[in-house]
């Protein structure tokens, strides 16, 4: 027995035994890891070195392919990021999160029919965790594709969930001035202000609706508020400038 163990002792020195390495699923997890280390400190370039090699190694992992194309996407490379979105989708159908991020990229390509199609997806599922951030983006595909009604109902209905939310508050108050609703508009600003009173630039907004409405003495008031709020600044300068136009 001593003999026989000796003896496979000696064949594996000389052979060398077979030890099994990393599998590619492995790797291509840890350059996925990798790329979200980069990705959360911001540095693209490398994320795309780690992502690239995740994808060369698994690709058919649709959340590889989902964080490339975010990676392409804040690059600007917008057409590879598009193929990766949608090679993820094929690999992963209807998941919200990737028709989130897809509709984001549209927007950056100012394809807004797209934009609001995905977004209204990912708005729609009801295992998606941030519908309000969908429809958020959705009334913004509709406000910069000029179909304000549309837009007013997508605020609107992420209102329902969240009625204090500020960014929500401000893009439908812009939608209203976009449709010439100053009134509407108004009441939308003042909420605004009641939550949040600090936020000079949604008073200047606010001026600036109720001077299209002639209510020069209201505007008069907000305009030197952001202008001695906002001394050293360009929206201070510009309150200024309002303010010499109105004493003229």
């Amino acid at each position: 027995m001593l003999r026989m163990l000796t003896l496979f002792v000696v064949i594996c020195c000389i052979s060398g035994c077979a030890v099994a390495g990393p599998s590619k699923e492995d790797m291509a997890k840890s350059h996925y890891h990798m790329g979200q280390s980069y990705m959360a400190t911001r540095d693209y370039s490398s994320a795309l070195q780690e992502l690239r090699e995740g994808v060369r190694l698994q690709p058919r992992n649709p959340d590889i392919h989902n964080l490339l194309a975010q990676a392409y996407q804040h690059k600007a490379a917008f057409e590879q990021a598009e193929t990766h979105y949608l090679k993820a989708l094929e690999l992963k159908p209807d998941d919200p999160y990737i028709q989130n991020n897809l509709a984001a990229l549209y927007l950056d390509m100012q394809r807004w029919d797209e934009a609001a199609t995905y977004f209204r997806k990912a708005a729609d599922n009801l295992v998606f965790r941030y519908p309000v951030r969908a429809l958020t983006g959705l009334g913004l595909a509709y406000h910069r594709g000029g179909e304000y009604t549309q837009a007013v109902m997508a605020y609107k209905e992420a209102l329902k969930q969240f009625p204090d939310d500020l960014t929500v508050l401000r893009l439908l108050g812009q939608n209203y001035v976009k449709m010439e609703k100053l009134s509407l508009a108004q009441q939308v600003f003042e909420r605004v202000l009641e939550i949040d009173p600090l936020d000079n630039v949604v008073r200047f907004e606010y001026a600036q609706t109720l001077l299209k409405q002639e209510e020069n003495d209201r505007a008069r008031e907000e305009f030197r508020e952001i202008a001695n709020r906002e001394d050293q600044t360009s929206l201070g300068k510009e309150a200024r400038e309002y303010l010499k136009m109105l004493e003229e």
